[in-house]
């Protein structure tokens, strides 16, 4: 994976001709909530700086080296006097005055002539004698400016010839390179190989911190006897890889970053072969929508995901070209992976479409397949949860997906039913939940990533019906419980036209019934429907062959409860269509008399 962001870093460095400096700042308002800006402005002459005023200004983008921002640590100040505020006085402090501390370094300071030792000076000064003013000045500010909207704060310089920011002065530019280039060689050793571009290099760093899920400060992470000077040889990299890896970090937060199902992935390509010009017309192609939009206007496809369209045109790509997808939650300044898929090709993606146009092409209705429709049964463990807990069941699945591997049965019926279930007690969208577990299903199906037994029977009246639905309904037992659940369906709904309620619900047991529950359900279904002197015909046949399958499946059904519900479930969701093999065109009405 780090390869792979290395390389795109590497080609817009080389293709955009990158200041070094521009690799190694970072947008202050990168998530769009710092729109406002603090300027100190301070009159420059020679040497000499005055304060002239604290005003307000609005982010611009084209401003990002001038602004020169790059966070530091928490309680400390950051890379350059450009910070976000969150305390007007303890930001002004820590990060603003406490920046100058570089005039205290002697490391630092053996980079900076006099002049600009004099300079720098002369501004702490001034920013000292006025803090209450500025201070004062910003939590006003804080007062006016909504609380959802954040501020950061910068130095701006009046000089005769016009305005400066910091990022216009090579005292600032300088300090930032050096500071940076400081906290990198803290731990470095040597003329070792870099362990991403295995080279032998003049220098490699052991606290690479371009993602921050990779750390130092906790001994699992050092090698060599716990020594922190001896953690190089844990994760050695070199320079030149750190600057291509932070540009490749920025690139996918600007442009290769989309929505899968309500979480945040990074899409990371890598080339196995081809051009350089290759490489970079596709990765051009990746990140601007327009293109992407034209080459797919003639489809009117709901995508996997249905937030983004990247997917439907990586499908179509050659096999040149490996995904990965970075799964990363933000947690206040960490970052923690919940899912690196690696290694997936675009003719698995091509797969995985064609699955989802089988399930569409089976289920046509408005609802289309998309990885929502999974997402359905991998949420909150409770309702009531504030957060989405099964967020780790539902990555597995789409790691699972994605490199084709298997999935137990058990697993999936489990999260099916605990979804089916809650909607038929509570009456909640259960038609629409089961329909969504079937799509499920069948999708698994199609990709061969569930076991599905097959059972050689003889032709029957429905045999049809069930095989449009592949492998899903080749075992007896599946089809017993499919029709015994439209025949309960078709009960429940007669009791409901007549009473306005449906008292056998109660003989459901929460969908939770058990072998012995099915079998002696049969009779009791039957018995019903004939006290409403419903048992017709067509009812009759449908409880020939539900009694038909239940004797050929004989007992000791190698099936968990939660999958025999979910074929009962579905014969009650998909009654319709079996009203239509024995009844023929009759109205509902008709069906229920």
């Amino acid at each position: 994976m780090l390869d792979a962001i290395k390389d795109i870093g590497e080609m817009v460095i080389k293709n955009e001709n990158r200041d070094i400096l521009f690799v190694l700042i970072e947008d202050v308002n990168a998530n769009g909530k710092y729109n406002n800006c603090v300027t100190i402005i301070l009159k420059k002459d020679g040497e000499s700086v005055r304060y002239l005023s604290t005003e307000l200004e609005e982010y611009t983008k084209n401003k990002i080296l001038k602004y020169l921002y790059k966070p530091g640590s928490a309680n400390g100040p950051d890379i350059s006097p450009t910070a976000k505020i969150t305390e007007p006085k303890k930001t002004f402090d820590r990060k603003i005055l406490g920046w100058f501390k570089v005039l205290d370094d002697k490391y630092l300071k053996s980079y900076l002539s006099s002049e600009e030792i004099k300079f720098l000076e002369n501004v702490r000064k001034c920013l000292m004698e006025n803090e209450t003013s500025i201070v004062g000045q910003i939590e006003e500010f804080r007062k006016e400016i909504a609380r959802k909207e954040n501020l950061f704060i910068t130095l701006k310089f009046k000089e005769d010839d016009g305005e400066k920011y910091i990022g216009d002065f090579d005292v600032f530019r300088k300090l930032f390179k050096e500071k940076i280039d400081k906290k990198d060689l803290q731990i470095f050793a040597e003329d070792h190989y870099c362990s991403i571009c295995k080279e032998k290099k003049p220098v490699v760093i052991g606290n690479l911190d371009t993602y921050a899920f990779y750390t130092i400060d906790k001994p699992g992470f050092i090698t060599g006897g716990f020594k922190e000077e001896n953690a190089w040889k844990n994760f050695p990299v070199c320079l030149d890889c750190k600057l291509a890896l932070e540009e490749g970090k920025k690139y996918l937060e600007n442009y290769l970053k989309f929505n899968f199902a309500g979480l945040r992935y990074h899409l990371i390509p890598k080339f196995l072969f081809g051009s350089d010009q290759t490489t970079k017309d596709v990765i051009e192609t990746l990140t601007n929508s327009a293109k992407v939009n034209m080459l797919r206007k003639s489809e009117k496809t709901i995508y996997l995901a249905s937030e983004d369209e990247i997917l439907g045109y990586l499908k179509d790509a050659k096999d040149n070209l490996i995904l990965n997808f970075l799964f990363i939650k933000q947690e206040m300044a960490a970052e923690r992976i919940l899912l690196l898929i690696e290694d997936v090709f675009p003719s698995r993606i091509k797969e995985i479409f064609n699955a989802k146009k089988a399930v569409d092409d089976l289920f046509k209705g408005d609802e289309q397949f998309t990885f929502w429709t999974i997402r359905t049964f991998f949420t909150k463990s409770d309702k009531n949860k504030r957060d989405y807990d099964l967020d780790k069941y539902f990555l597995d699945v789409t790691d699972r997906i994605f490199k084709d591997r298997p999935l137990d049965n058990n697993f999936v019926f489990k999260f099916l039913m605990r979804e089916i279930s809650r909607a038929f007690v509570y009456d909640e969208f259960f038609d629409a939940i089961v329909r969504r577990g079937l799509m499920f299903v069948y999708f698994l199906e199609q990709l061969d990533l569930i076991k599905m037994e097959e059972e050689k029977m003889e032709e029957r009246i429905f045999d049809k019906f069930f095989e449009q639905y592949g492998k899903t309904f080749e075992k007896p037992e599946k089809r017993a419980l499919f029709l015994l659940g439209a025949l309960t369906e078709l009960l429940l709904r007669k009791q409901y036209s007549e009473k306005g309620t449906q008292p056998f619900m109660k003989s459901l047991k929460g969908l939770r019934l058990d072998e012995e529950d099915f079998v002696g359900l049969l009779p009791k279904v039957q018995n019903k429907l004939e006290e409403y002197d419903s048992f017709d015909k067509g009812k009759k046949l449908l409880a020939q062959e539900a009694s038909y399958y239940l004797l050929k499946a004989g007992r000791g059904w190698k099936m968990s409860v939660d999958e025999m519900n979910f074929y009962f479930a579905s014969g009650m969701n998909l009654v319709e269509e079996i009203t239509k093999i024995i009844y023929g065109g009759k109205k509902q009405e008709e069906v229920l008399e």
